[in-house]
């Protein structure tokens, strides 16, 4: 099934963006990730009190949870743990920086009430 995604993504040629929510530094957040066909994917994630963090990671890799460097608008770097689900497109991830503030996510058709009850 796996292999069948990502050939099916190689062939169409594009890249697919899902959306992702959660709670960042306290506060509500939301955001996007894109899986690139480069191999080089993205995400970024905005709170209500302006803090905008992104980052990149291996989109392209069959890896259930992988891990990914974080870069904040105000200095302050860190790092996501990304599990995702069987069909790679879904999951969620946890982020801690730094100064110890720390995030939870979920992307793709996830809810996050569902995921971080």
């Amino acid at each position: 099934m796996k292999k069948i995604l990502i050939a099916t993504l190689l062939l169409a040629g594009c890249d697919v963006s899902y959306p992702v929510n959660g709670v960042f530094n306290g506060q509500p957040a939301q955001g996007t990730t894109t899986a690139k066909m480069s191999g080089v994917g993205t995400f970024s994630v905005y709170n209500t009190d302006g803090l905008n963090c992104h980052g990149t990671y291996d989109s392209l890799t069959m890896d259930i949870t992988i891990t990914a460097p974080v870069k904040c608008n105000d200095e302050r770097t860190g790092t996501a743990i990304i599990t995702r689900k069987s069909n790679l497109i879904s999951g969620t991830a946890i982020v801690k920086l730094s100064d110890g503030s720390k995030g939870q996510f979920v992307f793709g058709d996830l809810s996050y009430a569902e995921e971080f009850n």
